[in-house]
């Protein structure tokens, strides 16, 4: 049976044993330190308005808060909840709901005309409480596992973006299940100007409180970063967020922003573990700064960045603390564990930078802690590279980036740069625009250099459509005018736009 369902046939039987008109139980929600009204019979006001009580206020929150029976007339007695009153209760007795030695709840029922309950009724409804509580917190946990699971497969991103010249790898493990799974989680996604994003963060807690909390920054730090903050404006920005909702809301995190065209990495820490940048020369160095605090902990907290070189070759590890801590150990040994682990697995590049390392600290290891452990390792563009992207025009940015990187290597002076990159965005927004309308699709971008010519060819799979935006239709005239030559072939399985441009140099 569902808990509302167990509860509901149990009060049933309650009303009846103890001839009374009324019967409900409240569960405490310990984080917020409220009593919530769950199930009732002749009070199903209780639920569908979804009382709360505050410990130590009102009948029922005295009952949990003093841990034992209390009987009271509402003749002559203040209650908190106004529903008791308008039903016309006279008489109620309430009992706390103990399991090993917690309260996890109130169960009391009430009467419409004046009655003493005496000890034979106390007796009975404190054992039916006691026989009740056990099996209302086992359903109350399975509950809560259910939850927590489909919220953490929800949260966490379904699949790694595909980024050419990038490879992530990642391992996301558990250390229980259920209200035992903690709030670790990372994300990786594409920001408004192209450049990319990495977190790794930590919320305090376990079950499901963690998990949502985790949802709630996933979701405010996206949001901040999408509209263009600076990263220690958006941890700023969190921070006061979560301070100001209460509850605990607690988390270490690291977000880093990667622009792949500069080569360039910007950093801020929370409170979080340092990243461990490993060097196209195999030199691996803690990226330690002046950490922030945790979010969550002091409104109006100031956070600091910092910047780092990235090239080709370089590699990122972003983790949380069931990664390296043990018990018993230094933080410190733990750190010199996972540089020894990197080291060793980036020497072999054909093998993923996560994988590697979680075989070296966790393959055999039993865990005390949830694990993420997320790797970003920039590989080598060749003479050719190719792209299938959505036909969306938020995906120009990432091209651009993605095609000024592999320019650069080409020998692309920035006047080139500039020239290639923006007709290869003009023919981009014809095909997105043009050739499929509203509906979803792709396209293909593919360049080739051959000495110091570069050829870009921009495919789509649609018809064009032979309307025009108003201010419209000079794409075609800017390639031209930039570019060596531009080609247009279209037949009735879409169309290509090939440009080539000479470059003055050679990489």
């Amino acid at each position: 049976m569902s808990l509302e369902d167990m509860l509901s046939e149990l009060l049933e039987r309650i009303r009846g044993a103890l001839e009374v008109d009324t019967a409900a139980v409240l569960l405490l929600d310990e984080d917020r330190g409220v009593l919530l009204a769950r199930a009732a019979r002749g009070l199903e006001e209780e639920v569908r308005q979804g009382v709360q009580v505050p410990l130590a206020s009102g009948f029922a929150g005295r009952v949990a808060a003093e841990a034992r029976p209390i009987i009271i007339d509402l003749d002559h007695a203040e209650v908190v909840n106004p529903i008791l009153r308008q039903k016309g209760i006279r008489s109620m007795l309430g009992v706390p709901l103990h399991v090993e030695q917690r309260v996890i709840g109130v169960m009391h029922i009430g009467t419409l005309v004046q009655r003493d309950f005496d000890e034979d009724d106390v007796t009975l409804l404190q054992l039916a409480a006691d026989r009740a509580a056990l099996a209302i917190d086992h359903a109350r946990i399975s509950e809560q596992r259910a939850v927590t699971e489909i919220m953490q497969r929800t949260l966490l991103p379904d699949a790694l973006p595909e980024i050419p010249g990038l490879r992530f790898s990642v391992k996301y493990l558990p250390a229980g299940a259920g209200i035992k799974i903690g709030g670790d989680w990372y994300d990786v996604f594409q920001l408004a100007d192209g450049n990319l994003a990495f977190v790794i963060g930590d919320v305090v807690g376990r079950g499901v409180l963690a998990a949502s909390v985790m949802a709630e920054i996933r979701t405010a730090l996206r949001a901040y970063m999408m509209q263009g903050h600076k990263l220690t404006r958006v941890v700023a920005m969190l921070n006061d967020l979560l301070v100001s909702m209460g509850r605990s809301r607690g988390a270490t995190l690291s977000i880093l922003a990667l622009d792949p065209e500069a080569e360039e990495l910007e950093v801020v820490t929370a409170g979080h573990l340092p990243p461990l940048l490993i060097e196209p020369n195999g030199r691996t160095r803690l990226l330690e700064q002046r950490h922030g605090l945790p979010v969550g902990v002091r409104a109006g907290h100031d956070y600091q960045s910092s910047s780092y070189p990235f090239p080709t070759g370089s590699r990122l590890l972003l983790y949380t603390d069931g990664l390296i801590e043990r018990r018993n150990e230094s933080i410190d040994a733990g750190l010199q564990r996972l540089t020894l682990a990197a080291e060793a697995a980036a020497q072999r590049p054909d093998s993923p930078l996560a994988d590697g390392v979680y075989r070296a600290l966790l393959d055999e290891t039993p865990l005390e802690d949830d694990v993420a452990l997320l790797a970003i390792e920039t590989m080598p563009l060749g003479n050719t590279l190719e792209m299938t992207l959505p036909a969306r025009p938020n995906v120009l940015s990432g091209l651009r980036k993605t095609l000024g990187r592999w320019l650069h290597a080409a020998g692309a002076d920035e006047n080139e740069l500039f020239d290639i990159a923006l007709s290869t965005s003009e023919a981009a927004a014809n095909a997105i625009e043009h050739a499929y309308g509203g509906r979803e699709a792709t396209f293909t971008v593919r360049c080739e250099r051959n000495g110091k010519q570069v050829t870009i060819a921009v495919r789509d799979n649609g018809r064009w459509r032979t309307t025009r935006p108003p201010g419209g239709g000079r794409g075609l005239e800017i390639m031209r005018a930039l570019l060596d030559s531009v080609e247009v072939d279209s037949d009735e399985e879409g169309t290509t736009v090939k440009m080539t441009k000479e470059l003055s140099r050679q990489a």
